[in-house]
């Protein structure tokens, strides 16, 4: 018997994927190409004989083998389908660039710095990706078509910055020469994004950037417009970062209309980073009158002057250009033509296998790869009234959780500065927005770091560590981010608790904040600096010490040759826009009912190179519960941008469907005033795909689900037999059959919405097949193995297949009578009911194993308009896999029937229903983006 898992298998998983990509199905695999088990045990001897390969397998080894690599595959095939990109594009944007290939250019420069900095090679080839992508939608001439608006929809603290500069390095290659790129309400981010761009892209070659600040019409000679070179002979890259205030806004206007002769020669790309705050026009509205931000920054897109007034000339080409990671209000504000309404493209970015995002961190609920990762620790309800207590300065102790997150931080900064790591390491504690409340937290921390015996806090730190380091291991990681893009060797280790004791001493011997040197720098030291971020400490104190976080520079960090060890309080600072440094421990108790606030605080979100182990974040029930809708409501609206896409909608028409949680006083997708155009549907059944995974164990429940789900089958008609050959389908059935047959009868406690409402989801389904948008049913029975095989089977008239195994998940609140299975579905039975003989000849012989999304495929297939029910049975005695922290065996009482809705995209611009969508206008004209 062998492990699987160990580098000494790596020559027979080989053989498993070349046979896979040499288009030999699973069946045949298992008996390594042959038909028997008898041939197989031959084919493992002649391997040994033969010195190929050096260990004896038995037959049971090599069935391990080849069901870990099939169990792979299909991981694989969801999680790419799970980070697809999407683009809708107006039909008249694709213009003629390409990447810029010559060494000197500016993207190429860009490209090797950003190598340089330790950016892996796939995630520098998704930003080359991208920025030919957006800028291929971007017009250098403008005068007569005015200007183009689109959007890109990027993941919080995913590298947006290194996107942005991408695109600007490889326009300023085809001639752009005037970059503004507005930059959130705060000063010293600004200045930071300033300070970057220009330190990213000023590098000697055939593009000369020459940074801009602080423009006006009183602007010093040398640097006025009149001054500076736009000519098409000049390889000039000018660049201003501009804060989205109303004053600097006018100002930049201004300056670039003061010398008609240099406005005319402008080729501009306005940036607009993070563009549902402040751009976003809150005003009424029945109102006349714009939000001021939001007046100057469309008068600044349109032309025309900062009161609004036309201008006598126009620029050359101006292309705007929206990059958010929460897009709610962008999509939902406004739509006329004279708004910022993405009216040419909208796309979406993609994340590299090593970033942590909402679905890695919280899960997603019946989406196979994502069940989350045990990371998220509770902050009760006794420790949350503490914290109200202690904001109020009634009590100067810390609640139990918060102590715990503290000493988490310190072994972990123990851990890492043990194993060389030279960077800062921080705590983020995020209780409020108020500064008093920063300050009683803050001191609070510092009292009982200070105060309490080091034994104590020594002996809490080992039984934290212990907990945590058995509950989180390298092993339940790699099973929750399967595809994760670092090998183990990569990632920091969790070492002996002895090992990190003298550390731990040392970090919190003193806590101060950040010291001053003789020369009046700031000079780091080997403890905890203690920061308080927030607008009341811009300066030093009257201890000489710099209270706000500032991280050392780069060439400080080499100098210093040590990891800075940072705990930082704060609120409405650390809420968007700043990057926490090496974020191990976050102690997050903040109450919003906006989605797309609440989604930015998350700094949690990111990369952590190295350090991937580490990070462990306390937040309340509610907390908990709201980023996990969050992470479906960001995954439906990037599957609802990519059905469109495959259509090829254009944005201009159609406007994006915004899923809005069913609890609307608990939480809604952004403010009411910066959702003025949308239209709540209370019906949106659109793309749906809604699996059963929580079932109620009771015998009774289970085995009456079972009778309902024959009876139906009965009466279907004849029964067809996948070319996948592990089931069956009957074709062309009316909805009604299946609503009156089994839907209505099928005992269902804990069902999605879908199976919820039945009747309103029915009255929907019938409308939109009455119009001709939606075909009949295909009802799939799918199972394991091949249809009418010997193994553990569910016999029926027509045939049998093979039960399913689905273990369940280890939730921790248990309820033995509730099974959560996490999924039901297995990707591939997506495509039971496409026609071998009915795809392009490309498909053919492969489709079975392909990458490309299941949708195309059934598309291609003649299947676009079709949807599905898939049925399972699942073995009452399902086994977790060995080795797994994650899942239990499902131990129900009798076999579970699963249910799977399939509905596809209505592939056209006007679909029927919307969840909060926004109204297209033009011209004035104003008309929903669907059909009433």
């Amino acid at each position: 018997m062998i492990d699987i898992n160990k580098p000494s298998a790596d020559k027979y998983r080989e053989w498993v994927r070349m046979a896979r990509n040499n288009g030999i199905d699973w069946r045949k695999i298992y008996y390594a190409n042959g038909e028997s088990e008898t041939y197989l045990i031959q084919f493992l001897e002649t391997q040994k004989m033969n010195n190929f390969w050096a260990i004896d397998l038995t037959p049971e080894d090599w069935y391990k083998i080849v069901d870990s690599e099939k169990e792979s595959e299909e991981e694989s095939v969801n999680l790419e389908i799970m980070n697809r990109s999407a683009e809708l594009v107006d039909i008249s944007q694709d213009n003629k660039v390409n990447v810029p290939t010559v060494p000197q250019s500016s993207w190429q420069l860009y490209k090797q710095n950003l190598l340089d900095n330790g950016f892996n090679k796939n995630a520098v080839e998704d930003i080359e990706k991208a920025s030919i992508s957006i800028l291929k939608k971007l017009n250098n001439n403008t005068v007569e078509t005015g200007p183009v608006k689109g959007l890109v929809v990027g993941n919080v603290q995913s590298g947006k910055t290194a996107n942005m500069a991408g695109l600007m390095a490889m326009a300023a290659d085809w001639g752009w020469n005037f970059f503004v790129v507005l930059s959130g309400t705060v000063e010293n981010l600004r200045k930071q994004t300033q300070s970057r761009l220009n330190r990213d892209l000023n590098r000697p070659g055939n593009v000369n950037w020459l940074p801009l600040e602080h423009l006006s019409k009183h602007t010093e000679t040398g640097k006025r417009a009149q001054d500076l070179h736009f000519e098409d002979s000049r390889r000039n890259a000018y660049f201003n970062v501009c804060l989205k205030n109303s004053t600097r806004l006018k100002n930049l206007i201004e300056w670039m209309q003061k010398d008609e002769n240099k406005y005319q020669q402008m080729k501009v790309l306005v940036i607009d980073d993070e563009a549902d705050q402040a751009s976003i026009n809150t005003a009424d509205i029945n109102s006349d009158e714009r939000a001021r931000i939001n007046s100057l920054i469309v008068n600044l897109v349109e032309g025309n002057k900062p009161n609004g007034r036309a201008v006598n000339s126009k620029v050359m080409s101006m292309n705007y250009i929206s990059y958010t990671a929460t897009p709610y209000a962008n999509f939902l504000n406004e739509s006329t033509p004279e708004s910022l309404y993405p009216k040419n493209f909208i796309k979406t970015l993609n994340t590299s296998n090593e970033y942590f995002g909402p679905k890695e961190i919280f899960g997603l609920e019946g989406v196979e790869g994502y069940d989350g990762l045990n990371i998220v620790r509770t902050i009760n309800e006794e420790d949350e009234d503490q914290i109200k207590m202690l904001h109020e300065g009634e009590t100067d102790s810390l609640p139990e959780s918060m102590k715990n997150s503290i000493c988490w931080f310190l072994c972990s900064t123990a851990s890492m500065k043990l194993n060389g790591y030279k960077k800062p390491i921080s705590m983020m504690v995020h209780t409020s927005q108020k500064q008093n409340h920063h300050r009683q937290v803050a001191g609070a921390i510092k009292n009982w770091l200070y105060t309490e015996d080091k034994e104590k806090i020594l002996n809490k730190c080992k039984s934290v560590w212990l907990k945590e380091t058995s509950e989180f291991t390298i092993e339940t990681f790699r099973e929750s981010y399967k595809n994760y893009g670092k090998t183990d060797d990569k990632i920091i280790q969790y070492p002996k608790f002895r090992e990190i004791e003298g550390i731990i001493l040392t970090l919190i011997k003193e806590v101060t904040h950040i010291p001053l040197d003789e020369d009046e720098e700031l000079d780091y030291h080997e403890n905890i600096h203690l920061c308080v971020d927030n607008c009341a400490n811009n300066g030093i104190n009257d201890e000489n010490m710099h209270v706000r976080l500032a991280y050392p520079t780069s060439e400080k960090n080499k100098e210093l040759d040590h990891a800075t060890a940072f705990i930082i309080v704060g609120g409405t600072t650390l809420s968007r826009g700043l990057t926490i440094e090496g974020l191990v421990s976050t102690y997050f108790r903040r109450t919003t009912q906006q989605a797309d606030s609440l989604m930015q605080m998350g700094r949690w979100f990111g990369y952590r190179p190295s350090y991937e182990l580490f990070p462990r974040i306390w937040m309340t029930d509610d907390t908990i519960e709201k980023f996990t809708f969050l992470s479906t409501l960001e995954y439906e609206l990037r599957e609802d941008l990519y059905q469109f896409s495959l259509a090829g909608a254009d944005p201009s028409v159609y406007g994006p469907r915004v899923k809005n949680t069913p609890k609307v006083s608990w939480m809604r997708v952004t403010a009411r005033n910066r959702m003025q155009m949308a239209r709540e549907i209370e019906i949106d059944f659109t793309g749906t795909s809604a699996q059963t995974i929580v079932f109620e164990n009771n015998p009774a429940v289970l085995q009456k689900n079972i009778n309902v789900t024959e009876a139906f089958l009965n009466v279907l008609g004849v029964a067809e037999v996948s070319d996948l050959n592990n089931s069956f389908i009957f074709r062309n059935i009316d909805f009604n059959i299946i609503k009156e047959s089994l839907l209505d009868k099928f005992i269902l406690e804990y069902g999605p919405s879908v199976f919820n409402n039945v009747e309103a989801f029915g009255e929907w389904i019938n409308q939109v097949t009455k119009t001709g948008k939606m075909n009949k049913w295909n009802v799939i029975v799918a199972g394991t193995g091949t249809v009418n095989d010997e193994k553990n089977e569910w016999n029926l008239p027509f045939g049998s297949v093979g039960v399913v195994n689905r273990s369940r998940k280890n939730i921790k609140k248990k309820d033995q009578n509730i099974i959560n299975i996490g999924v039901l579905r297995a990707p591939k039975d997506l495509l039971a009911d496409v026609k071998e003989k009915d795809l392009p000849e490309d498909l053919k012989g492969v489709y079975k194993n392909s990458k490309i999304d299941p949708s195309e495929i059934r598309s291609k297939a003649g299947l676009a308009n079709t949807p599905q029910l898939l049925i399972y049975r699942i073995d009452k005695n399902s086994k977790a896999m060995k080795n797994t922290k994650l899942r239990e065996d499902l131990n129900a009482c009798e076999d579970i029937i699963g249910l799977c809705l399939t509905i596809p995209g209505i592939r056209s611009a006007n679909n029927l229903y919307g969840a909060l969508q926004v109204k297209i206008v033009d011209n004035g004209r104003q008309e929903w983006s669907h059909d009433e």
